[in-house]
């Protein structure tokens, strides 16, 4: 067994896991049509969340000649993918039959779902150059860090702001950014 496959047989469940609330919190959404109206605000933060953690699988994958089998490394992937699930668990209430609409939920707990995925991208950006070395940045494009940098703005504006329409823009920058990123790696391939 190499080091990354010690490390990522524990992040691989937890990635799993994180997908599995999210869409499972989909689907039992689903099965309340039409008596409860998922919104638009929700199925933004759901599909950036979605995007997010398999955008992560990616990134995770790219550390597999340099990731250690150390405790820090497993408690910094950990904290990674810890904030991924909870988000995921976050993102829809327990309590669906008892709602109409998610809207009045998503402005209740956007900021700790987005805030999560936000803390998830951060740590993860900084454990690179940990991981890989200086090199790490080598792997970004000029989109790449045009992205992240968009990423960051968007999403502190989304946990900030009391407007669902400024919350459901900047959700749809940042849902926007993640869906480009599999076409930019066409262009910029690394």
């Amino acid at each position: 067994m190499t080091n990354f496959e010690f490390v990522f047989s524990l992040l691989g469940i937890l990635l799993g896991l994180a997908l599995a609330e999210v869409l499972g919190g989909l689907a039992r959404v689903v099965k309340r049509r039409p008596t409860l109206r998922l919104g638009t605000p929700t199925a933004l933060l759901a599909s950036w969340a979605i995007l997010e953690i398999v955008l992560f699988w990616r990134v995770a994958w790219r550390t597999r000649d340099f990731l250690p089998d150390t405790s820090p490394a497993l408690l910094v992937g950990f904290a990674i993918t810890a904030l991924y699930y909870f988000a995921g668990a976050l993102l829809f209430p327990d309590d669906l039959e008892l709602r109409e609409t998610l809207d009045d939920y998503f402005m209740q707990e956007k900021a700790k779902v987005v805030g999560a995925l936000l803390a998830a991208a951060v740590i993860a950006y900084g454990a690179r150059p940990l991981v890989m070395g200086p090199a790490s940045w080598s792997y970004m494009t000029w989109f790449d860090l045009t992205a992240l940098a968009s990423m960051f703005v968007s999403a502190v504006v989304a946990i900030l702001t009391k407007e669902r329409r400024v919350a459901v823009a900047s959700l749809s920058i940042l849902v926007l950014i993640d869906v480009l990123d599999p076409i930019q790696t066409i262009f910029w391939p690394n």
